[in-house]
């Protein structure tokens, strides 16, 4: 009993160190992203390339950095579009400790950045932890379009099911509500999910896109993992295809 409540004090006091595990990457060394702007804006980092065109803005998974996601740059570009990949605070040498807070306020120095340059005809893309990035960048200023690559319903949801021995509705900052983020979000959604994710659980996913318009698109990836999703040519065939079809 003793150290299921030590355990219990322990994952409620350090939930966001549980969920974040950025790298020391460097975030203007970043090799990948050498032909992009690097901009610093009200002290959010991002890659930014050909933002007069239609735009995707990319929120990360919790690993890693952007520079990581540099495998999205052909999908982007051979679709037409330009991106801005956004870098969480608290990541690549930064300084601070992540946060839902810091990430959030990163959402809002976007959406700001956006406003203040003029970009349209946006795409939102979240990934993972990112998907929760998206879904309030979402209902802040709803996109032209939404992508979500291995979603959850809810932070609390996650908890639920990693903790399911704690009350966790009542140990978890439950920051990132995906289901009431897009209550009202009538834009274009797509949803790609394997069925084999061991981090965030398929049926989170599929109850997720259960919530939304129906003129959505659910794509699985049959035997995918959560992290190995890239190493399926349907992962890419569906967003591409999404990118270039009309709104």
């Amino acid at each position: 009993m003793l150290f299921y409540i030590s355990f219990g004090v322990v994952i409620t006091a350090f939930q966001e160190s549980i969920v974040y595990h950025p790298d020391g990457q460097s975030f203007t060394g970043c090799p990948a992203f050498k032909d992009s702007k690097k901009v610093e804006y009200k002290g959010t980092r991002m890659y930014i390339k050909d933002i007069s065109k239609p735009t995707i803005v990319l929120y990360h998974g919790n690993a890693g950095s952007a520079c990581d996601r540099s495998f999205y740059i052909d999908i982007f570009t051979q679709s037409g579009y330009g991106y801005i990949v956004v870098e969480y605070a608290g990541y690549s040498n930064d300084t601070k400790k992540p946060s839902h807070d810091l990430i959030k306020k990163d959402v809002q120095n976007v959406l700001s950045y956006i406003d203040e340059n003029k970009i349209t005809n946006i795409t939102v893309l979240g990934e993972s932890i990112g998907t929760g990035a998206a879904s309030y960048h979402t209902s802040q200023k709803p996109p032209e379009k939404l992508i979500l690559i291995s979603p959850f319903t809810s932070l609390a949801d996650i908890a639920a099911n990693t903790f399911w021995f704690y009350p966790t509705r009542f140990m978890v900052d439950n920051a990132f509500d995906n289901i009431r983020a897009l209550n009202s979000f009538s834009g274009k959604i797509l949803v790609v999910h394997g069925n084999k994710d061991e981090v965030i659980p398929y049926k989170l996913g599929v109850k997720l896109f259960g919530t939304l318009n129906p003129k959505n698109t659910f794509v699985t990836i049959n035997d995918g993992g959560h992290n190995d999703l890239f190493t399926y040519s349907e992962t890419y065939s569906a967003i591409t295809d999404f990118l270039k079809s009309k709104n």
